[in-house]
């Protein structure tokens, strides 16, 4: 009897293939249909219709398993044990939605087979993780393509970059440019050759130094160049700045703010040291300690002074007022072997016989009223050195006396005094007179004249050497502007053509106020025309010949009586277009007899 629990159970087999949501088809060779197998699943249903035993026609299903039951008699052929399966595809059940499905094609003996699975939600699960991981690696390709452009296209630019920084460094290096870069904190990140070879240094000896460690500038223009470098702007040195050292150069410098780092210099240095040179060797010959001009006029004054300095001698120095007597005396004294010795300087105009005296040759107490104690006198305060008497013309006749007795015996007798002292003083004298002429009227002792004319200088007036008046007015000018803060740098073409065809009756003393009232009035960097008094642009369009008075061949009372002349008898005028006082005019006229009506 046979055991009934081991024999097989159809319906347990159809369940289970139901519950893996698995359907079975099976190939009947005689009709060439497929027929369905057991109890198909739910979803069977839901796609092909009721779930009944029949035969499945392979048009009724989709374009894809068409196509696979079509071509699967290979796997049949290919004997028992062969599976294939289709992979998965989609259909579209009767609800509008879809499922994915999945055949296998086999063979169990004679029977072929076709299995068709419903996937379920672990599929979807695990096809939705690929579908990610494969979008994420078609992202992470993209990037890395991305990147790798990115790289190519940086690395092109680098080189195109480091062929562009070698001919720029080729190009400095040819040219001979000195340059150099300067990092944020104001250290040196480059130098070209032509800078190190100018500072005598080698590279590693300046690359991330402290600029101001490197270039060895004074300590004024350090502060300039470091102010220089505080600015945004592009900017340069001006004047050339001492590099100090064994042997010192001259640098103009030019400073640059760096586009690609804003923070950082970009220093170009300019070796100025070859005309720094020339400019000196020019100025030595347009000056001569403070006397400025280069005219043939000029030239000869300082060779003569150079001689004068050279013996020990009364010197008179003769001029129109305010041709710069006194620097000339200043100039004889700075050249002798008097030089570290005092130079004191005594106007003698317009003072009474004793103030003269008490003020040249000293006092005792009570020697008049007021004298309170001793008081030495300008003689005494200058031993050693040289004592420049002004205007000796003007002397009285009794101190005239008394001078020509300490140029005589080297001897001074303090007022109220008996007892004579011995100095040792040099005298050089200055006068605007011809003393010749006072000689002759009997206003001037010719022997103090002699004695006083032992060695001459002839200085000659500003408008005989109108070559000279640009240099003083430059020289001024600088001078001028220093004190009042005001950065007024040139003058105008035009202005200077203005000066030099103006007579300048006040000689350089009138050039000099003429330029300070300029300066005043200027509002800009250069003083043009209309910045000048108006009685030098007035006579320069005038261009009255009257006002050019002083000539060098007439004696003192014809220019007297052409000043006259030329102001109609305003003695006031007169005196203005000299360049003298009212006072000393009016002293002038009495002593040449002249009324003026």
């Amino acid at each position: 009897m046979t055991d009934q629990s081991h024999l097989p159970d159809p319906s347990l087999s159809d369940h289970v293939l139901a519950a893996l949501d698995i359907v079975v088809l099976e190939w009947e060779e005689e009709s060439g249909a497929f027929r369905l197998q057991g109890v198909p699943p739910e979803w069977w249903g839901q796609r092909f219709g009721p779930a009944i035993r029949c035969s499945q026609d392979p048009s009724q299903c989709s374009p894809f398993l068409q196509d696979y039951l079509t071509g699967i008699h290979r796997v049949w052929q290919g004997g028992p044990g062969t599976i294939e399966k289709s992979g998965p595809w989609t259909e579209s059940d009767q609800q509008g939605g879809t499922m994915t499905l999945e055949a296998r094609a086999l063979s169990l003996g004679l029977r072929k087979l076709v299995l068709i699975e419903r996937l379920g939600s672990d599929f979807e699960n695990m096809r939705s993780i690929v579908q990610r991981a494969r979008e994420r690696m078609l992202a992470e390709d993209l990037t890395a393509k991305s990147h790798h452009k990115a790289e190519t296209r940086l690395i092109g630019r680098l080189e195109a970059s480091e062929r562009t920084k070698d001919d720029a460094l080729a190009l400095l290096q040819q040219l001979g440019l000195a340059a150099m870069v300067l990092d944020e904190r104001g250290q040196i990140a480059f130098a070209t050759d032509r800078t190190l070879e100018m500072l005598g240094i080698a590279a590693q000896e300046a690359i991330g130094q402290p600029w101001d460690q490197v270039l060895s500038f004074r300590k004024e223009d350090r502060r300039l160049v470091q102010h220089l470098l505080e600015g945004s702007s592009q900017t340069r040195s001006g004047e050339p700045l001492c590099l100090e050292g064994a042997c010192s150069r001259w640098i103009e410098l030019e400073i640059h703010r760096d586009l690609r780092h804003p923070a950082r210099r970009i220093l170009i240095l300019s070796d100025r040291t070859e005309l720094h040179a020339l400019r000196q060797a020019l100025n030595e010959q347009a000056s001569f300690h403070d006397l400025v001009g280069k005219s043939s006029a000029m030239l000869r004054v300082y060779q003569l002074v150079r001689d004068v300095a050279q013996v020990d001698t009364t010197v008179l120095i003769e001029g129109e007022t305010g041709t710069g007597k006194e620097l000339i005396a200043r100039a004889i004294h700075s050249s002798s072997g008097r030089r570290n010795k005092p130079f004191l300087a005594a106007n003698c105009a317009g003072l009474t016989d004793s103030i003269l005296t008490s003020q040249l040759f000293g006092h005792k107490r009570g020697a008049f009223t007021g004298a309170i104690q001793d008081q030495q006198g300008l003689f005494e305060a200058a031993e050693g050195g040289t004592l420049f008497l002004d205007e000796i013309g003007d002397i009285p006749p009794q101190v005239q006396t008394a001078l020509l007795r300490v140029l005589q015996e080297k001897e001074i007798t303090r007022l109220g005094e008996a007892k004579p002292r011995t100095v040792n003083v040099r005298v050089v004298a200055a006068t605007h007179h011809n003393l010749s002429e006072d000689v002759l009227r009997g206003s001037f002792r010719a022997d103090l004249l002699y004695r006083i004319r032992i060695a001459r200088v002839q200085l000659p007036p500003l408008r005989d050497r109108p070559e000279d008046i640009p240099l003083l007015a430059q020289s001024m000018l600088g001078k001028i502007c220093a004190p009042t803060g005001k950065t007024v740098e040139r003058l105008h073409p035009d202005t200077l053509r203005v000066l030099m065809s103006y007579s300048w009756p006040g000689n350089v003393r009138e050039l000099k106020s003429a330029v300070e009232f300029a300066v005043i009035s200027c509002k800009g960097n250069e003083i043009c025309p209309a910045d000048l008094p108006p009685e030098i642009t007035g006579a320069t369009l005038a261009a009255s010949p009257s006002v050019f008075i002083p000539l060098s061949n007439q004696d003192e009372k014809t220019r007297l009586l052409a000043a006259l002349s030329d102001a109609n008898g305003n003695r006031t005028e007169a005196a203005k277009r000299l360049g003298i006082s009212r006072a000393t005019f009016y002293r002038r006229l009495v002593e040449f007899d002249i009324h003026a009506h």
